[in-house]
């Protein structure tokens, strides 16, 4: 019996799969940050040794035979990176381990796609527009992090209706239902109140990120303010995917188009408006039906040359669907 292990690392937690070679997941294990962007070499190792002794323990022969390891991990696009976890997950294991290490992009398109070309848009707190094409090239728009890009991300739709709301408490923009809402989201009666309510807090982009969600509430009451930031966000994430396609695929090339992250959680508003919006080019939008870390298992079995068939990826999916 052959096994993969799929590993989703980022820099909050690290979601760790084991299958058997037809898609049956056997294991599980979370830990902690994995990105070496933001933790030190010793405890990433530490990490990654916790999480795969834990797999270990599920399956007690899992490392006396062929293994195949694919970890997408958050920061793994810098060479350097990979390299080095790479090699950490190396020195961890014996000889008869396969390591592929790749960003953590890849598990969330191939959550969507199951191994085939695409691109998709990761947009949480953060955005990332990254795909990979029929000959194997990776591309990437956008990803810049919040100072200087993150378009369409959580941060970015929360920092427009925060300033949105702040023009409308000066009288410099339209009235919105959107400075009320905040006011009873951060239990703050002024624009004053409100805005050392998030300079205070020890990481201001977490206060600002979930801010998404009230725009989306906004948005469905019909509130212009909120309109206009949805429109401009469609508006954002259209030019950065399309902008990759043109990188990426052939003109009318047909590609799937994979919609990852928070704020694509409320189907009705932005994969249904980018739906709308990229009618007339060649890309079909994708849900996932399992996380990223099922798309990790995926680029464990194209590392292995195991074909994703339908078993396989039903019975990927099986397991989620249990779940909920």
């Amino acid at each position: 019996m052959k096994y993969v292990i799929g590993i989703d690392g980022g820099g909050t937690k690290t979601h760790g799969l084991l299958a058997d070679e037809n898609g049956v997941i056997l294991a599980s294990s979370e830990r902690g940050p994995t990105n070496p962007n933001v933790i030190h070499r010793t405890v990433l190792s530490k990490t990654l040794g916790h999480l795969l002794q834990d797999l270990k323990q599920q399956v007690n022969d899992l490392f006396d035979q062929k293994t195949y390891i694919f970890a997408g991990i958050a920061g793994a696009g810098e060479a350097s990176n990979q390299q080095e976890f790479k090699q950490i997950l190396i020195e961890l294991l014996p000889d008869t381990v396969y390591v592929d290490v790749y960003p953590d992009s890849i598990n969330a398109l191939y959550s969507g796609t199951f191994g085939e070309p695409g691109i998709v848009q990761i947009s949480g707190t953060g955005s990332i527009t990254y795909g990979i094409n029929n000959e194997l090239k990776h591309g990437r728009v956008g990803g810049w992090g919040y100072l200087f890009g993150d378009e369409g991300s959580g941060f970015d739709l929360g920092k427009q209706g925060i300033t949105a709301s702040l023009k409308a408490y000066d009288g410099r923009d339209r009235d919105t239902l959107l400075l009320e809402m905040l006011y009873n989201q951060f239990h703050v009666t002024s624009g004053h109140e409100l805005i050392r309510e998030i300079y205070s807090a020890p990481m201001p982009k977490d206060k600002i990120a979930p801010v998404s969600q009230v725009v989306f509430q906004a948005y469905k009451q019909n509130d212009r303010v909120a309109q206009a930031i949805v429109e401009n966000t469609v508006n954002e994430l259209k030019v950065n995917i399309l902008t990759l396609y043109k990188k990426l695929f052939h003109h009318n090339e047909r590609a799937k188009l994979v919609l990852c992250g928070g704020v694509f959680t409320d189907k009705t508003i932005l994969p249904t408006l980018i739906e709308k919006e990229l009618a007339d080019h060649p890309l079909s939008v994708v849900i996932p039906e399992v996380p990223p870390a099922g798309g990790s298992l995926i680029g464990a079995y194209l590392s292995m040359n195991r074909h994703i068939d339908e078993e396989l990826i039903e019975n990927i999916k099986e397991i989620y669907r249990k779940s909920r």
